[in-house]
């Protein structure tokens, strides 16, 4: 794979980073609690899936997938169930699944030897995403919200078919 598009793939990897972190937090926050603890309790979540997904090996695409499920989950009840009492917990596991990928994702850049540049490029998605994710939430709600991950998702997916086709051709 060429380091351009390794650069790119980073940067759209960082991306749904930031939108499932932020939006699972605004969503959490928009109708249950916008209390420090909360935050802290969903930053926690996520670093625990982060750890879990450096140290278990688990299949691209299908964690992504679940990731991004989990946190359409999370938005969903946040529609059909504003004020239950489930709320934290529920925002807890879905943070806690979104953040498998980003160990994942950082094990497979380690094992590259491509961390430096990886890195820079994942944290200047993560900006990006950082930026755009309260900007779709203030301008479009939550159906912003949730269209944000499954966009970058299709993006990442895209761009990991085309990168495996080029493997194949490659002699």
């Amino acid at each position: 794979m060429g380091e351009r598009r390794a650069k790119i793939i980073a940067s759209v990897t960082g991306f749904p980073f930031a939108a499932l972190q932020v939006g699972a937090f605004l969503a959490v926050q928009s109708v249950s609690s916008s209390a420090w603890s909360t935050y802290a309790a969903l930053t926690s979540a996520w670093l625990a899936g982060t750890l879990f997904g450096l140290w278990v090996t688990l299949p691209a695409r299908p964690t992504i997938l679940a990731g991004v499920l989990a946190f359409e989950g999370l938005v969903g009840f946040t529609r059909v169930a504003p004020w239950s009492r489930w709320m934290f917990v529920f925002g807890i596991a879905a943070v806690a699944v979104g953040g498998l990928w980003a160990g994942g994702f950082f094990t497979r850049a380690a094992r590259r030897r491509a961390t430096d540049g990886v890195f820079l490029h994942e944290n200047n998605g993560f900006l990006l995403g950082l930026v755009a994710t309260p900007f779709a939430f203030a301008f479009g709600g939550r159906t912003a919200l949730a269209a944000l991950p499954l966009i970058t998702a299709a993006a990442l997916f895209g761009l990991d078919q085309i990168s495996t086709q080029e493997r194949r051709l490659e002699p």
